[in-house]
This record gives C-alpha cells, sequence and structure tokens, in this order.
C-alpha cells in the first residue's frame, strides 16, 4: 500500500464514522457533528504525518488526507441536508 494512502485512512476512517453518526443520529445537529467530525480529521492527519517522522511529501500528503476528509464531509451533508433540514 502507498505512503500516502496507508497515512491517510486512519483520517477517512475518522471521517467516515463520524459523519454517519452525524447524519444517522444528529437529528437538528447534525451540522455540529460534521463539524467536529472534520475538526478531528484534520488533527488526526496531522498527528499521523508528525509520527511518520519523514519530511520530504508532507504537505502533498497532508492536502491528500484533507482534501479526502472534507469529501466525505461534504458527502454527509449533502445526505443530512434534505433528511434533516437546516437544523
Amino acid at each position: 500500500m502507498p505512503r500516502r494512502l496507508a497515512s491517510a485512512l486512519p483520517s477517512w476512517i475518522i471521517a467516515i464514522v463520524g459523519t454517519a453518526a452525524a447524519v444517522v443520529g444528529g437529528g437538528s445537529q447534525w451540522a455540529t457533528g460534521i463539524s467536529i467530525t472534520m475538526g478531528a480529521t484534520l488533527l488526526v492527519s496531522f498527528i499521523v504525518q508528525l509520527s511518520m517522522q519523514r519530511k520530504q511529501g508532507l504537505v502533498n500528503r497532508l492536502a491528500f488526507t484533507t482534501a479526502g476528509s472534507l469529501v466525505i464531509g461534504a458527502v454527509g451533508i449533502a445526505i443530512a441536508w434534505p433528511l434533516n433540514g437546516l437544523g
């Protein structure tokens, strides 16, 4: 598995689980749940990238991880908005 994908998976798993929980169980607070999830994924991605102790490609790996997390969050918003309204 490429290093970039392996370093992105923890953040993406958190994004999928947190976004799904916010959409399914969030009710009127789905936006808060997705926002907290996106913040958590950014922190986890930064921690994972720093724990790799490899400077080369840090910005590209962070951009890849963050973009994937934001796409997952956007899909969650697109699903939650029609289901639950603006809150």
